[in-house]
């Protein structure tokens, strides 16, 4: 069945969701699936990324979140042909349903937050209106559905995220030597909720007695708070210990070039591509158990989960895994390949939308 799938990214900073876009549009050109990506006219980097992958419209989404624009790209599911519209931020859902209602597009919504289900008049009517959820863990799946009716959750699917490890073979033989340094790394947007501040402390204490530890962080910042960090930084006088990386292309190479990838995450997370990635790439994590990230790190051998998020719980996990160096390099490719690629995840999207528009 040959048809044409849309997403309207609403997002302002590049993050694991705008990522996922990019790894599903990548995975459904190699399958010769045309996707259509929807993007603010103002946001040229998002332009840019998701043409390497997707034919690129855009429209004023920052005003109203899109909802003068809702005629137009409701003419754009006509004029190409697209059947399945993907939702990916509760900011643009009244702007998917209005595109819904404008045309015969089956509409998906994605969740990327771990989040339970809401139960006022607007999220029950949603519920009702919207053809089917992809829950992207089996926690968020659990909070989703664990207060609705036998009726309602059949609209449901756990489909897992993934990685598309075909961006992480280039230097799939070899881990970039720094004999000098042992280096923390940190992926991911530069927010409040992510906790590199506990990072940042706990580094401040393990610098009095390793002499090699550095961390570099990767990522855009999100709202200013990379502000703070700086000023915390210069506070604790650890300015010598830390690269601030901003925006990375070659993440594979980031992977490869540090010890161990730290995601001290705060709030609950719905998934951890980062992890995933990290892992496939043979370096251990450490991570909060804040959210699904005990769904990825199911085995010492890969990482370590932190069960109360603190400076001195932080500097535990990390000084285990930098006295045990044998975990460097521990092979994860076939563990996250079999679970988490992100072929098994359009397979189990495409099943989907094969059975709505049937």
């Amino acid at each position: 069945m040959s048809f044409a799938t849309m997403h309207i990214v609403i997002a302002k900073t590049w993050g694991g969701g705008e990522q996922y876009v990019y790894d599903v549009c990548a995975e459904m050109k190699d399958k010769d699936i045309t996707s259509y990506v929807v993007v603010d006219e103002k946001n040229i980097r998002f332009q840019n990324k998701y043409k390497e992958v997707a034919n690129v419209l855009t429209a004023n989404l920052y005003l109203i979140a899109g909802l003068t624009h809702a005629k137009k790209i409701a003419e754009w599911v006509e004029e190409y042909n697209i059947k399945i519209l993907n939702c990916h931020s509760g900011h643009a859902m009244l702007l998917c349903m209005l595109v819904k209602k404008m045309t015969e597009v089956k509409l998906v919504m994605f969740k990327h937050n771990a989040l339970p289900s809401k139960h006022d008049l607007y999220h029950r009517f949603q519920r009702k209106f919207v053809d089917a959820f992809i829950c992207v863990s089996r926690l968020v799946y659990k909070l989703q559905t664990e207060t609705l009716s036998d009726f309602e959750k059949r609209k449901y699917y756990l489909v897992y995220n993934g990685i598309n490890i075909k961006r992480f073979n280039k230097y799939k033989d070899s881990i970039f030597e720094h004999n000098d340094k042992y280096i923390i790394g940190y992926a991911g947007r530069i927010a409040s909720d992510k906790g590199i501040d506990i990072i940042i402390k706990a580094l401040s204490v393990l610098k009095c007695k390793y002499n090699d530890i550095y961390l570099y962080i990767a990522g855009n910042d999100d709202k200013g708070y990379i502000k703070e960090l700086h000023k915390l930084i210069d506070d604790l006088n650890i300015r010598d210990r830390i690269v601030f990386l901003g925006h990375v292309d070659d993440m594979e190479k980031f992977y490869r070039s540090i010890d161990v990838l730290v995601a001290p995450s705060i709030v609950k997370e719905s998934f951890g591509l980062v992890l995933c990635e990290a892992i496939y790439c043979r370096v251990p994590v450490i991570a909060t158990n804040s959210g699904a990230q005990e769904e990825i790190i199911n085995q010492r051998q890969y990482g370590t989960i932190i069960d109360k998020l603190n400076k001195n719980s932080l500097i535990e996990a990390i000084v285990d895994i930098y006295k045990n160096k044998e975990r460097r390099g521990v092979v994860g490719e076939q563990y996250i390949s079999s679970k988490f690629n992100i072929e098994k995840t359009v397979e189990r999207l495409m099943n989907i939308y094969c059975v709505l528009i049937d």
